[in-house]
């Protein structure tokens, strides 16, 4: 067939100024209708074609049927100037005349050679182009496929034809490509960069990723012919960003714990099946315990673990051996081959050497010059090894993880250091006092820092104290101990609860300091609530004072009843702007057990607590008089909400009131005259005897002329002296109405007074003063001026002059010697137990004074 070709030098522009022409012939052949769109693509006007043949428009040069075998062959048309034109005609009934013919005639110019150039395209890719493409029919078996196919690592070949995807490479993701095949065949929407991905023929150590797209096929008529895919390797660019999208998720998993083990498990489990097959981490032992690692040390511990096999092998999971050469290989990653035993029957030692090799890839963890510990990959597919870019990979992997084991081990040493701090600051024992019999649960805290105590004071009395702060570490365990040393001080000079209370809030302020000032070492953080409790109860009255900052209020049960919370006005956390705390006295029965409560202070937890005492303490039942109060502690926590685990920084203190008897405490109402000295020691002489304690006598009468005789001649009103035996000591008392307390004088040589308290106070394991409320005739206010427990076998063992008590261990009768002024040393009562002389050389010989 020959075709003529138009003269005009753009086939695009020529298609735009040639439109399609339209005509109508009848059943003769005549035209009979004639278009504009006709007049333009052959240049006849309507009137010299309208009646003509139609047989005129065709060139009589050639048969332009052509040799394609579509029903719209292109023809030539003869124009008016002479030139041909191809055209398609397309012949349909017309609608406007009887029996005649609408014929169509379109420029084919610019669509053969779009054909021609479409051809010649399709050639190309299938002979030159260098990215891979592949034919499939609706059945999705192959076809077609170019020489850049064929050499996908050995995947394509001529055996490949009429092979299904997953037939073609089965060691691939190939169903889940059907399934996308299948899609783009019923929606015709094509997909675009599909990650075809798995392990080629000629390379089956390692994983190869192609980005395909999917294209529908069709003919002129829109019917499906099959698929066309486009392949192209991207296995460097999807290796780099798993990688760095790995470093980056390990980065944010790694390190958020500070617990070693955690750490070395989070290392594991972010890196398998991500990176390798199994994974583990190994760190010095002495990493575990907060110390700096020995690398010379073989002695490694297992603190990470995750093998990625599936649920049909985790039952046969294999044992990894520990890291060899660690002092070898400490700069960077080395690879190996190790064997590991191939199923449980085999047992795992430090030095087994298994039945499968498998190839391992060694990463010494190394954090500020010192090497941690280290982190071993496996690959335990056959064939399988590491390469250059993985051991970049795991080299980044161990210095992150490493700094965070490296963190973590520091804050397992402060942790424990904190922890050791807390128990040192604890009575070794509670129990053994007169006044309460004791039990408790204490846990160190993890976050913040507790602490309680029971401390005798004076009278037989007991203290309660328990706090706790936010302040974490060790600073928080050092200040908690120096508000412990400082609650000690306090109890030894009888003040009151509230009392207590501020004077430590003062303190918290002090140690805290203006928040603009710079951070001093062991000071409380201006952020961080210091809470705290503290309780005097007394044996005699059977009274317990209580007065609280922020912490939760003790609760009571009597005997067989239930706990109930004491009513009473909790104050702000110490060291807040609000300074106001008031105290509250209780009355207790004998037997009754008070308990004081710390709930445990968590990471999460809030720091504004609620103040109120748990529901769950509360609805416990009192023991029976006689129960142990160990078993009571245990019936109490088993009643908490965190049984079945070990709550961190939970205190929970019981205490068993306990009344003194009466033949245990004698008063005695003495008016304020000298000549009452020598009676009141008679007095004290002959309870002394009934208690059967004569053989303490003589320190007694001693302490009680001092003290009624300084009460008389420096205070005024009635004295009351009382004398209280304890389990473990003698207490003497002598009160008056003055609101002024004594103070210990230190006297020169050649001084004649002065010395009393200090001689006093040597003879005693204690003495002091508190101020009392008691009422008395003269006057509301009452001092105690002067308390003094006498502990004979405490002075014995301090190289002191020692009584026996009649109840303890003594070591004999008085033998001390010294030079009185006189002379001679007189002994008290030498003339008579109503002598009022005879005593200061007494005095001074029993202080260890020698006067010239």
């Amino acid at each position: 067939m020959v075709v003529s070709t138009p003269h005009d030098d753009s086939e695009k522009s020529l298609t735009r100024r040639l439109p399609t022409a339209e005509l109508t012939v009848d059943q003769h052949g005549t035209i009979t209708r004639w278009s504009g769109a006709a007049r333009s693509l052959v240049g006849f006007t309507a009137s010299e074609m309208r009646g003509e043949p139609v047989t005129r428009l065709l060139s009589p040069r050639v048969d332009a049927s052509g040799e394609d075998a579509d029903t719209t062959a292109p023809v030539l048309v003869h124009g008016k100037d002479g030139r041909t034109q191809a055209c398609h005609v397309r012949i349909r009934p017309a609608d406007d005349v009887a029996g005649g013919w609408a014929v169509t005639l379109t420029p084919v110019a610019a669509g053969e050679h779009g054909d021609r150039v479409g051809s010649a395209v399709l050639g190309t890719l299938f002979t030159q182009a260098p990215s891979s493409l592949c034919v499939y029919d609706c059945d999705l078996r192959l076809r077609q496929f170019n020489p850049a196919a064929q050499g996908m690592q050995g995947v394509f070949g001529p055996r490949s034809l009429g092979l299904m995807p997953h037939e073609v490479w089965p060691d691939s993701n190939s169903k889940e490509f059907e399934v996308r095949m299948r899609q783009v065949l019923k929606s015709g929407i094509p997909v675009l960069g599909f990650d075809k991905r798995g392990r080629p023929p000629d390379d089956p150590e390692h994983e190869h990723v192609f980005a395909n797209s999917i294209f529908r096929l069709e003919d002129a008529q829109g019917r499906v012919l099959g698929l066309a895919t486009t392949a192209v390797e991207i296995t460097e660019q999807r290796v780099a960003e798993e990688r760095i999208a790995l470093l980056a998720d390990a980065s944010a998993v790694v390190g958020t714990s500070l617990s070693v083990v955690e750490t070395g498990q989070q290392l594991a489990d972010v890196t398998v099946p991500r990176f390798a097959d199994a994974a583990t981490v190994d760190v010095h032992a002495p990493v575990l315990a907060g110390e700096e690692p020995d690398p010379s040390d073989s002695d490694l511990r297992r603190v990470g673990l995750r093998y990625g096999g599936g649920d049909d092998r985790q039952r046969r999971r294999p044992r990894f051996p520990y890291p060899i050469s660690m002092t070898e290989h400490v700069d960077a990653p080395y690879r190996s081959e190790v064997h590991i035993p191939a199923d449980d029957g085999e047992p795992l030692y430090r030095s087994t050497s298994g039945s499968r090799p498998v190839p391992c890839l060694v990463a010494p963890m190394k954090a500020r010059g010192s090497v941690v510990g280290a982190v071993t990959f496996y690959r335990l597919r056959p064939g399988s090894s590491f390469s250059d870019f993985d051991s970049l990979t795991a080299r980044d992997l161990a210095s992150r993880a490493a700094l965070s084991i490296d963190n973590a081990r520091r804050y397992v040493r402060e942790h424990n250091a904190a922890q050791a701090l807390q128990h040192q600051m604890l009575r070794r024992r509670t129990t053994g006092q007169s006044a309460v019999t004791t039990s408790h649960y204490f846990t160190p805290a993890s976050a913040g820092a507790h602490w309680f105590d029971v401390i005798p004071v004076s009278g037989a009395r007991v203290a309660f104290v328990l706090g706790e702060t936010t302040e974490a570490g060790l600073s928080g365990a050092a200040f908690i101990g120096r508000l412990g040393a400082a609650v000690h001080t306090l109890a030894s000079l009888d003040l009151a609860a509230d009392e207590v209370l501020a004077r430590l809030d003062t303190l918290v302020t002090q140690m805290a300091g203006p928040e603009d000032d710079a951070p001093r070492h062991a000071n409380v953080s201006p952020a961080a609530e210091i809470r705290c409790l503290y309780g005097v109860y007394d044996p005699v009255s059977g009274r317990l004072s209580v007065a609280v900052a922020g912490h939760v209020p003790p609760a009571v049960a009597e005997p067989g009843e239930r706990f109930r919370t004491l009513p009473m006005l909790v104050g702000k956390p110490l060291g807040t702007d609000e300074r106001h705390f008031v105290g509250a006295d209780f009355d207790l029965s004998d037997g009754s057990v008070i308990a004081f409560h710390t709930p445990a202070l968590g990471p999460g937890t809030p720091t504004a607590r609620d103040d109120r005492t748990p529901e769950w303490l509360t609805g416990v039942r009192g023991p029976a008089a006689g129960t142990p109060l160990d078993e009571l502690r245990d019936t109490v926590l088993a009643s908490s909400p965190d049984v079945g685990h070990t709550p961190s920084g939970e205190i929970l203190l019981l205490a068993r009131t306990r009344r003194l008897d009466d033949d245990q405490v004698h008063t005695w109402d003495l008016p304020s005259d000298p000549a009452i000295v020598a009676t009141a020691r008679s007095l004290v002489q002959r309870q002394l005897a009934v208690w059967g304690l004569e053989e303490a006598g003589f320190v007694t009468e001693l302490v009680v002329s001092e003290l009624v005789t300084n009460a008389i001649r420096h205070a005024e009103g009635p004295v009351r002296l009382r004398v209280i035996r304890d389990r473990q000591a003698l207490i003497c008392e002598v009160s008056d109405a003055s609101t002024t307390a004594p103070h210990l004088r230190y006297a020169r040589t050649g001084d004649e007074g002065g010395r009393g308290l200090f001689l006093v106070a040597q003879l005693t394991q204690r003495w002091g003063t508190r101020f009392s409320d008691s009422a008395k005739p003269s006057g509301p206010n009452r001092t105690r001026r002067h308390r003094h427990d006498l502990s004979p076998a405490l002075m014995g063992s301090c190289g002191r002059p020692s009584w026996s008590t009649g109840r303890g261990a003594g070591s004999g009768p008085y033998r001390a010697a010294a030079r009185a002024p006189c002379g001679r040393l007189r002994r008290p009562g030498e003339h008579g137990p109503h002598c009022p002389v005879g005593r200061g050389a007494a005095l001074y010989a029993a202080g260890g004074i020698r006067r010239r």
